[in-house]
């Protein structure tokens, strides 16, 4: 199953406008994210520098999992609603296919991302590629389940596919690096 980027015909950028200033269009795209995810009222836009200030983000971020089990919630809804419709070995596997498609070119992108820096911890390498390939595996899922391009994990994938790396939520704030 093919993964479309944030625009048609338009390969996904991973990576590349970490640490830049947000344009307006990507200052829309956030606004529209935050807006479409009821469990954001509120919530303030946060942005990160650089590879260390998101490594410490997510450090922070970890010993506050109620994200982490909002969007666990919400991918296991849609499984659900996507399991109606397709067979759980067909939906595993296209699911699977969509990671197997991404990660060469999605590890890739992140390595190049952290070297043009000035290089960072492999492992926060590591963790910004398998943020990316989730958001793909929650972007298809949502297709799959029937969503519309308005559904949060659409938002984030497109953020991803523009060059970003959606970080998360974490004490009133949806940071992106």
């Amino acid at each position: 199953m093919a993964i479309a980027s944030a625009e048609p015909n338009v390969p996904p950028a991973w990576f590349s406008r970490v640490g830049a200033p947000f344009a307006p269009a990507e200052q829309a795209a956030i606004a529209a994210l935050i807006e479409g995810h009821a469990g954001l009222p509120r919530t303030e836009v946060g942005a990160v520098a650089d590879w260390h200030e998101a490594g410490a983000f997510l450090r922070a971020a970890e010993r506050d999992d109620a994200w982490w089990e909002r969007e666990e919630e919400e991918r296991t809804r849609l499984w659900d609603c996507a399991a109606d419709r397709i067979a759980e070995d067909d939906l595993l596997a296209r699911l699977a296919a969509v990671t197997r498609a991404l990660t060469a070119a999605v590890h890739d992108a992140a390595a190049a991302a952290a070297a043009r820096a000035g290089g960072t911890d492999p492992a926060l390498v590591r963790a910004a590629a398998g943020a990316a390939l989730l958001a793909a595996q929650q972007h298809a899922l949502a297709g799959l389940a029937g969503e519309g391009a308005t559904h949060f994990f659409a938002g984030k994938y497109a953020l991803f596919a523009g060059g970003r790396w959606p970080l998360g939520y974490h004490r009133g704030r949806y940071v992106v690096f």
